[in-house]
């Protein structure tokens, strides 16, 4: 502490005064604790406040990110990502398979798989047995699509053996997707009342959506997959995942995911050799996703069906194979597998040797060596096929249908190949015709849908009769040719020549089949265009079998029943025409085809059968311009049916309405005229 003079000067009138005074300056620890010293103890807060004060700290950040799940919800953000949307079909409510279901799975890549056709009701109908097949594109029926699917030649099966049973069969199939989206979407469809769960799957299981090596993958470990597939339904994770790939678009500028065929966006530069830790990681990933599916359906108490997956042996060389010194390989030593016994390429050869040699059996397991060492992993091993086949129980409730055993037995030389799978791994037309044959005959010995004994009875029926009742038209065929052409034109059939782009100049039902790959038309309208071509062309039969096959796979469509009724009215297949027209009224009471009942019943001279149907259609056509035929029809069906009263007062009501109708007014005339 120290002081110091001060000189203030005073003025007053006629005298000047001079003060010395001095100051203490103190230093600033000095002047802080002279405060400390004066100045009064702050309160401390009640421990009740402190503990709010420090609970609204905390949850601070959660409450914001509520407000922003709500925020994100009320606006909207983001796609439906529920499995199902309802749809109401003459006056019934029906499921169908979401198409946004797919961004559950699919974020960094642009892709939009096609989804269910398939309706079903809700609730089930008592005594209806329900089927969910799942899986990949072989579930899907790529290339034909759904009406080339197992499920649809399955469906056709039961329907001919079992045809007073009612039968759904709900495909949820989608392309490029593995066994964490068959779990996924299985832990729901419990909720939908299954009878039994049919499986198809494991040829994505590197590559497909959220797959080990794939480039939509979300991580390593199988646990943090399971999570994010939980986290995705939350509008705040859609959010940063979108903001996340919106910014890997922009840094990483052009990738192999924006351009080439689905098989290159999803896997081009990702090869992994067998034994490998990321073969070892994947094959344990799968393995753990079918033993939870398997457990899923013991505690609900559902059979499941699983099936081996099938692939070309004979005539599909490896894509990529890789030497024991770990770099992929070119050329071709002396020596044969012995020179490299870790080349796929060498095993292929040699396995093509023996079988020119007619020892099949040692060549087919050189087939199969140079599969599993394919370093790119687009087709399931025999590892693979182990871990399906170790999951059957031995109460039949948990079933392997053996398709590689099956296919093996039909194949030309007992090895698979070009005969039964078009390039790598989709069937052709056969191959899925006998994987829904051994899915039904696995069916039978479990005594699924039908007792033993039944199916014994039953399942007689020959292959050529299935054969002829095909759900396919040229159509599906020349479509899957040219998506086959297209597919393996490109990578990784091709290593350097890119797809094929854009459709082909044609006309007629080709040109048809283009516009359909291409995407121009959906499915239906490419069957509906290709019927009335062959109308146009008087070709009946061509026709038919085209809108037999939206029937098919549409059956809740009743335009597709009535185009074709309306065909075999012009060509005067009236019986033919009338079924059409009554499976047509159970699905939804079209004014059209109660009209056209009513006419038919009218001409058969049966007045009351006809008075139904028309009362009916003049319900359902009132406002239309169909309304004064279908209530001129309906007076003159009271009138035949002896029902003088109500037909005059339908026709004075008709008339009023529609004076200008010389028809009602000329029955109306005769009707009144005194007898």
């Amino acid at each position: 502490m120290t002081t110091r003079p001060t000189f203030r000067c005073f003025l007053r009138p006629g005298h000047l005064y001079w003060v010395v005074t001095t100051n203490t300056v103190m230093s600033s620890r000095q002047q802080r604790r002279s405060g400390e010293k004066h100045r009064k103890p702050a309160a401390e807060l009640p421990k009740s406040r402190r503990r709010l004060f420090l609970a609204i700290t905390v949850s601070f950040p959660f409450l914001f990110l509520l407000l922003l799940e709500a925020a994100l919800r009320l606006f909207q953000y983001g796609p439906n990502l529920d499995l199902f949307t309802t749809e109401i079909v003459g006056g019934r409510t029906y499921h169908v398979m979401n198409p946004d279901v797919k961004a559950r799975y699919f974020s960094h890549v642009e892709f939009s798989p096609n989804t269910s056709p398939d309706y079903f009701s809700v609730p089930k109908e008592p005594g209806t047995f329900r089927i969910f097949c799942l899986g990949g594109s072989t579930t899907v029926g790529y290339p034909y699509g759904y009406a080339g699917s197992f499920s649809a030649y399955l469906r056709t099966r039961l329907h001919a053996l079992f045809p007073e049973r009612k039968l759904e069969i709900i495909n949820l199939g989608m392309t490029a997707t593995n066994s964490f989206t068959v779990n996924d979407i299985a832990r729901e469809i419990f909720d939908y009342e299954p009878d039994l769960l049919l499986v198809y799957d494991g040829h994505n299981e590197f590559y497909g959506a959220l797959g080990i090596a794939s480039h939509e993958s979300a991580a390593r470990s199988p646990w943090i997959t399971r999570l994010y597939l939980r986290c995705v339904h939350v509008r705040t994770f859609q959010l940063l995942r979108d903001a996340f790939s919106l910014v890997g678009r922009l840094t990483a500028g052009s990738s192999g995911t924006d351009h080439g065929t689905m098989m290159e966006r999803l896997a081009r530069g990702q090869y992994i050799s067998m034994g490998s830790d990321v073969y070892r990681d994947g094959l344990e990933a799968f393995r753990s996703n079918l033993t939870d599916l398997r457990t899923m359906c013991i505690e609900h108490h559902i059979p499941l069906l699983l099936g081996t997956q099938v692939s070309n042996l004979r005539d599909r060389p490896p894509f990529i194979s890789i030497g024991t010194d770990g770099k992929v390989s070119e050329g071709l030593p002396e020596g044969g597998p012995a020179a490299d016994p870790a080349r796929a390429d060498l095993h292929f050869l040699f396995g093509r040797d023996l079988a020119a040699k007619n020892d099949l059996r040692a060549a087919e397991a050189e087939f199969i060596k140079a599969r599993d060492l394919d370093a790119l992993r687009f087709r399931a091993s025999s590892d693979q096929n182990a871990i399906i086949r170790s999951m059957a129980s031995t109460d039949d409730r948990i079933c392997v249908a053996d398709h590689e055993q099956a296919l093996r037995g039909a194949a030309r030389d007992s090895i698979i190949g070009g005969d039964l799978i078009l390039e790598h791994l989709h069937p052709n037309a056969r191959g899925y015709f006998l994987i829904a044959k051994e899915y039904a005959r696995t069916m039978r010995r479990a005594g699924f849908f039908a007792a033993p004994a039944d199916w014994a009875s039953r399942d007689t029926i020959s292959d050529e009769f299935f054969a002829l009742a095909s759900p396919l038209t040229a159509v599906d065929s020349r479509a899957a040719l040219r998506r086959t052409e297209i597919l393996t034109s490109g990578w990784p059939f091709v290593l350097h020549s890119p797809s094929p782009s854009g459709p082909r100049r044609a006309s007629g039902i080709d040109g048809i089949v283009e516009r359909l790959v291409a995407g121009e038309i959906t499915w239906e309208q490419a069957h509906v265009e290709a019927a009335r071509t062959y109308d146009a062309r008087g070709d009946v039969a061509g026709a038919a079998q085209e809108y037999r096959a939206i029937i098919g796979q549409l059956p809740l469509n009743v335009s597709a029943y009535i185009a074709l009724a309306q065909i075999f009215i012009r060509h005067d297949s009236l019986g033919a025409a009338g079924e059409l027209l009554k499976r047509s009224l159970s699905i939804e009471k079209t004014g059209y085809a109660c009209r056209v009942l009513g006419s038919m019943a009218l001409n058969q001279a049966s007045p009351a059968d006809a008075i139904g149907y028309l009362r009916d259609a003049v319900s359902a056509d009132s406002g239309t311009p169909d309304y004064p035929e279908s209530a001129y029809l309906l007076s003159l069906a009271y009138a035949r049916g002896g029902q003088q009263p109500l037909a005059i007062s339908q026709l004075q009501s008709l008339v009023q309405r529609y004076p200008e109708n010389a028809k009602a007014s000329a029955l109306l005339r005769a009707l009144q005229r005194p007898k």
